[in-house]
């Protein structure tokens, strides 16, 4: 009974979308974008700390903003309170209308390699609103200092992550790339040259593994990337292993140890 009444409500909030995002996260907003050039509505949920208020802080932009952006505002939050964070305006990005999120990220953040699997590969034109839309848009109605910003993305916004890391190096100075979908087209991502840019770059990749000896092939796919990174000299990239979580309970820990670990102040 407990878990019907769950699902329900969580049925019932997809359906609100982004206008029902202040009942689970109260100091958040939501800006409500033009149609994009794509045909798709987005929506901007913001969290601004305090201290940002004025202006003056960089954006982090949180692709799937509706489901991880209260996770990303929980964590900013803690780690700001214990000084461990210089503070970010986090931007989640999300789809104004909920019910086909599924369908409509899958074709967002998957990347076109030659033929592709149905209803994907619209990553490239998915890159282009990002650069040309949507962050000036962000940038144009929040006190944001666009001299910096970052991105960061799960499973198959961690695959577009990592894809903009290569195709459009000076576009975003920090990467949390979580549990990438790095074997998506049998790993096609793999040979996508990385484009040297023209300032340095600081990534933090996160895996889900179960508990005991034998890695999980999503921790294998992140450390094979990790390894590719590792040899452009314009990339800082660090790593972790999410023991014992799944691939969405990752997060939350993901979140925490990626921030405090791209924008943190002490240990």
């Amino acid at each position: 009974m407990r878990k019907a009444l769950l699902i329900a409500a969580l049925v019932a909030l997809f359906a609100l979308g982004v206008a029902g995002y202040q009942l689970i996260a109260p100091r958040s907003h939501v800006l409500t974008m033009p149609r994009a050039s794509n045909g798709v509505d987005y929506a901007l949920i913001v969290h601004v700390p305090p201290e940002c208020r004025l202006g003056g802080c960089p954006a982090l932009y949180v692709l799937d903003g509706l489901a991880w952006l209260p996770t990303f505002a929980k964590a900013e939050d803690d780690l700001i309170a214990r000084h461990r964070m210089a503070p970010q305006i986090l931007v989640g990005v999300a789809y104004a209308n909920a019910i086909n999120t599924g369908n409509l990220r899958k074709h967002d953040f998957t990347p076109a390699f030659g033929r592709t699997p149905n209803q994907t590969g619209g990553a490239d034109v998915f890159l282009q609103v990002l650069r040309d839309e949507i962050i000036p848009y962000a940038e144009g109605h929040l006190p944001i200092d666009p001299n910096e910003r970052g991105l960061a993305g799960h499973s198959y916004a961690g695959l577009f992550a990592a894809y903009t890391l290569a195709q459009a190096p000076d576009l975003f100075d920090r990467y949390l790339i979580m549990s990438p979908a790095l074997w998506f087209d049998n790993g096609k991502i793999y040979d996508v040259a990385l484009t040297r840019a023209d300032r340095t770059r600081t990534v933090f990749l996160a895996a889900d593994t179960p508990r005991g000896e034998a890695r999980s092939d999503m921790a294998n796919n992140t450390l094979r990337l990790n390894e590719l990174l590792l040899a452009d000299p314009t990339i800082r990239v660090s790593h972790a292993l999410i023991v014992g979580e799944t691939h969405s309970s990752m997060v939350a820990p993901a979140a925490k140890r990626g921030l405090a670990a791209l924008y943190g102040n002490a240990p």
